[in-house]
């Protein structure tokens, strides 16, 4: 960017940044204000907080996921305080600079700025459109951007690239232990593929910058365990990452998976159509090396979404790196269409139609936000007007958001309000969810909050405590304790 007669000019660069940036924040715009677009955004936020006023992760506060993401939203309660409307302006932000390297990613595998756009554009449709496959500030949308940065870096050569490269791949590990999956696969394949193009023995000097590689990846998770060795929460952080995944798996049946994938390929259609029909096609700048490539990553990324065994959609949102990328090829001008798949995505009428769906999509979605008045904002408003400074707060199955919006502290450490509420998540994290809500319940909160019925709990202050308020035809239940 330089100045120019007094104007501002732009490096195209700069204006396709920009373009990607604008439009995910466009997309986002009508998420930004609900309190709640996911339970998890929720823990990642309260998370985040308490660590700023000095609670220890995993034995003050805990979660199940690793310590990136508490990290991250640590550092944006820092800049941005209580504001969830900033932090999401923030992720949406984040989308687009994925998208511009998803567009520098295509431009280097196939030699076309025009094909990079559409990748880049398409990364933005595909994590801006459905709330729980992008919309809602998951882990996902955070790591992708390290995975697409460490494949760009990867293209660059020279030992230190590669070093870099997989220090990009471990910080997006330490956020979730899926980027594994694409380490593994991206960097095997650059390998063999180095080992065929020079028609060589193996040797150390072909290995040496992977290993390099595999140094900076495990870097990050090695600082997080030896952080936590020399502390005094190292039982609590081994539980977390080491035993608690293998008691946390829901066992999801493989036509559970499968209905996840047709899931994810119906609601993207026009994107995930042009994915195969790139895929299938015989003339088409996905040949050769890059073809096998991303059938390669694909693979490994589905099985990372199949491994956990919960089967959440979110998950799905790993996909979208590779399947931006497959899906742009069709918008090289020597891409041959059949005449029916040319009328939809060609020309003046490919655009109305693209436009127009996209269009339905988002206006559909905004209407049911406008008609929805958001619920947790109008409870805590309520309590806010009746609690003192000093009044603790228990949400017993409900939007534990709550606690943020009213800036009091969660009375125990298992955050998410699903840990103590089901049996088998409790199961998974060895609390005994009874003990633990007597626990909280000995601190004397003044308020407690039940979603529909919750007996055990009912029945356990049935005594001390009575009905104050009940929101919406009897759903949210606000408890007072008896003076």
């Amino acid at each position: 960017m330089h100045k120019l007669r007094g104007h501002i000019k732009f490096s195209r660069n700069t204006k396709v940044l920009l373009l990607f940036v604008f439009t995910a924040i466009a997309l986002r715009f009508f998420s930004f204000f609900s309190s709640v677009l996911d339970h998890d955004e929720s823990t990642y936020l309260i998370i985040g907080r308490d660590l700023l006023h000095g609670k220890s992760l995993y034995a003050d506060v805990t979660d199940s996921k690793p310590v990136g993401i508490f990290l991250i939203y640590a550092f944006m309660q820092f800049v941005f305080g209580y504001s969830i409307l900033l932090k999401r302006i923030v992720v949406a932000a984040l989308v687009g600079i994925t998208a511009h390297i998803v567009n520098k990613v295509s431009i280097r595998f196939f030699q076309n700025k025009k094909v990079g756009i559409a990748s880049g554009l398409m990364y933005i449709y595909l994590s801006s459109t459905w709330n729980y496959f992008g919309i809602s500030p998951n882990a996902e949308l955070f790591f992708n951007f390290f995975t697409i940065g460490a494949l760009f870096v990867l293209f660059q050569k020279g030992p230190a690239n590669y070093f870099f490269a997989g220090l990009l791949f471990g910080l997006g590990f330490i956020i979730k232990y899926m980027v594994l999956f694409d380490f593994l696969a991206i960097t095997s394949f650059f390998l063999v593929k180095e080992l065929i193009d020079k028609k060589r023995r193996f040797s150390f000097s072909e290995l040496l910058p992977y290993l390099l590689s595999g140094i900076g990846f495990a870097i990050p998770f090695g600082l997080v365990n030896l952080y936590f060795y020399l502390g005094n929460h190292f039982d609590a952080f081994y539980f977390i990452t080491y035993e608690l995944p293998g008691r946390y798996r829901s066992h999801t049946t493989l036509w559970q998976f499968i209905k996840l994938l047709l899931d994810f390929t119906g609601r993207f259609f026009p994107v995930t159509y042009l994915m195969f029909y790139v895929l299938f096609s015989k003339r088409s700048l996905l040949d050769g090396w890059p073809k096998y490539f991303m059938i390669y990553w694909l693979v490994a990324v589905l099985v990372a979404v199949y491994l956990p065994g919960k089967g959440f959609s979110h998950y799905a949102i790993q996909l979208m790196l590779p399947v931006s990328l497959i899906a742009g090829v069709a918008f090289d001008r020597q891409f041959h269409f059949d005449r029916y798949t040319k009328f939809v995505y060609r020309g003046t009428s490919g655009l109305i139609l693209l436009i127009l769906f996209v269009s339905t999509i988002q206006i559909s979605a905004i209407s049911r936000k406008l008609r929805k008045s958001d619920q947790p904002r109008i409870v805590a408003r309520y309590l806010q007007t009746n609690m003192n400074h000093d009044d603790q707060l228990y949400v017993v199955n409900y939007e534990h958001i709550l606690y943020y919006l009213l800036k009091k502290e969660c009375p125990t450490k298992y955050v998410h309000e699903s840990i103590l509420s089901t049996p088998d998540l409790a199961n998974a994290f060895d609390v005994d969810s009874e003990k633990e809500i007597d626990r909280i319940l000995q601190k004397h909160p003044k308020f407690i909050v039940i979603k529909n019925k919750f007996k055990s709990v009912q029945q356990k202050i049935a005594n001390t405590y009575s009905l104050d308020k009940s929101f919406f035809n009897d759903r949210v239940l606000v408890y007072k304790r008896d003076q």
